[in-house]
């Protein structure tokens, strides 16, 4: 795991993708907190999340978190 959250930190941190804010990152991740998931997990999994929804070009929505949290790509 914390493999994965250093490979999304450095996403996150390359010029040519910005990434998402920390403020969206820490509501999302508020999410997976409030449901009992450590909170260094809940962060690389709203990183995840929201990394995958700028790919994509979707907006973060519960809909969209649903698809996500299904397909093979979601932090389970």
């Amino acid at each position: 795991m914390e493999g994965r959250i250093k490979r999304l930190e450095r996403e996150w941190d390359h010029p040519a993708n910005p990434g998402p804010d920390p403020e969206t990152v820490a509501h999302w991740a508020s999410l997976w907190i409030e449901a009992g998931m450590e909170e260094s997990q809940a962060k690389a999994a709203a990183l995840e999340f929201l990394i995958h929804c700028q790919s994509t070009r979707e907006k973060p929505t519960f809909t969209i978190l649903n698809k996500w949290a299904h397909c093979d790509g979601a932090v389970g």
